[in-house]
């Protein structure tokens, strides 16, 4: 670690830290509140990859029925903690030889889910809806489209192609049995959706894509390990958080991730990891991913973690940037690193006196969209931002929102003009895309600091898709979602300008 002007308050928060690993692994929860709720029961990741010992036979022996069954294809459908660790895993490792593909939507825009639905082969596709509570909106909204194509390609049987991940109990674990899925396939209740990647709802997606369980633990069995020492040389994923928590504290709420190619999707892990559990209460951590040199400006509100070499740390270093470097060996550290950030952003979450196990704004959201689609509400006019961007100062940032069919031409303008706006203002530039980051960064959106302005833009459907069983299609799910988190941001005194994607592409 070169950490510069934070060296001081590191040392300081290092200390901090230390003093609570006992508890933290105790799992007394009072370490970061005086109220149970969503503390209590949010911590067993601690020992996820210990307790997932006992399920490995069970979920490989699954797997392999899968595959034995001619199944080549598997549509994963989620959300946010449910959807992006498998997601990171597909475009990691993909599958090997003889396992089914595996694919992840977790969008509500059409075009996506009519590209998902038109490209796989029904008569050979299991569905696998993943979700910690079974009623998550996007999902069972995937769920009930495509379990009726499911009906098109196998009748009565078709319930045997769909493979729910859920928490015991929840309502998609009731229709398992009443609707004769294949099987289900527990959570872990006391584990949280965004710290689940070492749980079933990760697990379950790696043995389908043919991976040695334990080899794939092995790296989080080993950092966890680090985690329960006292000694500041060994743990650090401890020291990693009371770095976050004193770069927080000092100011500098700009997160940079450096990455591997290789890895490059785990930025989006970690993205909703850090801010939906550090942005609350006007404080938080904005992850920041693919920002360099060439690209972006870094200032005194930036703290910056590289894995693996880069070349510009050596600049980052000079020109005082705080810089934690961490080595890469390769992809089987990858657990390792799923590891060290659960925990660093625990500790982090500690020390700056806030719960990093509830989102309470994105439930806020998501009581926004449910009034948009009861009262048929629609977004507001566009607008012209470029006064908004215009007043961007230092140590504010901007947020690039849009409602698109993810890896799409729309969302290649969104990209653009990110790459535009951060030479023009100077500041950083973070893209989401909805409605994945409503679970994600759109807590600390709404929650944290109050520097932030957010550009909003909805792309056009040209053919819309159904959602059996509601009055309304996607196109219109997406529009809610985009209506709902602009009354949130409203609500939450953010600037917010809705934008066509035409204008978007000329700032």
């Amino acid at each position: 670690m070169r950490l510069g002007p934070l060296s001081d308050a590191a040392a300081d928060a290092t200390r901090e830290a230390l003093a609570l690993v006992p508890r933290i692994n105790a799992r007394d929860w009072t370490v970061w509140g005086d109220d149970p709720t969503e503390l209590a029961d949010r911590l067993g990741w601690l020992d996820a990859p210990e307790r997932a010992e006992g399920s490995i036979p069970e979920l490989t022996h699954l797997a392999a029925s899968v595959r034995d069954d001619g199944i080549t294809d598997v549509l994963l459908v989620g959300m946010g903690g449910s959807s992006l660790y498998p997601s990171v895993l597909d475009a990691t490792s993909g599958s090997a030889p003889g396992w089914p593909r595996l694919r992840v939507l977790d969008s509500t825009d059409p075009a996506a889910v009519l590209a998902v639905e038109r490209e796989l082969p029904w008569t050979a596709t299991l569905v696998i809806p993943a979700s910690k509570s079974g009623g998550t909106t996007e999902t069972m909204s995937h769920l009930a489209r495509f379990h009726e194509r499911l009906v098109d390609a196998h009748g009565a049987s078709a319930g045997r192609f769909v493979l729910p991940i859920t928490d015991p109990g929840s309502s998609l674990d009731a229709r398992a049995a009443d609707e004769g899925f294949r099987d289900v396939v527990h959570g872990q209740p006391d584990v949280g959706g965004r710290f689940s990647a070492l749980t079933p709802f990760g697990l379950l997606p790696a043995a389908l894509l043919g991976m040695d369980l334990p080899r794939h633990l092995a790296a989080a069995r080993k950092q966890l390990a680090a985690a329960r020492s006292e000694d500041e040389a060994v743990n650090e994923p401890f020291v990693l958080g009371a770095v976050m928590a004193a770069a927080a504290r000092a100011g500098r709420d700009k997160f940079t991730v450096l990455l591997p190619d290789e890895i490059r999707s785990f930025g989006l892990w970690i993205e909703q990891l850090v801010a939906e559990s550090t942005g609350k209460h006007g404080v938080g951590l904005l992850p920041v991913v693919g920002e360099h040199l060439g690209n972006a400006t870094f200032g005194d509100d930036r703290l910056v973690v590289a894995i693996g070499e880069h070349d510009e740390v050596a600049t980052l270093i000079d020109l005082g940037v705080p810089v934690v470097q961490i080595p890469w060996t390769g992809i089987d550290q990858l657990t390792g690193e799923v590891a060290r950030f659960e925990v660093a952003t625990a500790v982090c979450g500690a020390l700056l006196g806030i719960n990093p196990f509830d989102q309470p704004n994105v439930q806020s959201a998501k009581l926004a969209v449910k009034e948009v689609l009861d009262t048929g509400a629609d977004l507001p006019p566009t607008e012209d931002a470029t006064e908004a961007v215009d007043a961007l100062g230092a140590g504010e940032h901007l947020v690039v929102l849009g409602y698109v069919a993810p890896d799409s031409d729309d969302e290649a303008t969104m990209h653009a003009a990110a790459d535009r706006l951060r030479a023009r203002t100077g500041v950083p530039v973070t893209v989401g895309v909805g409605p994945r980051y409503l679970h994600s960064t759109g807590q600390l959106h709404k929650g944290g600091p109050n520097n932030g302005t957010f550009l909003v833009a909805v792309g056009d459907d040209p053919e819309d898709a159904e959602v059996p069983g509601q009055d309304y299609g996607f196109s219109r799910l997406k529009r809610a979602q985009a209506a709902g988190d602009i009354v949130a941001l409203q609500g939450a005194e953010r600037t917010v300008v809705h934008v066509t994607l035409e204008h978007l592409a000329t700032l």
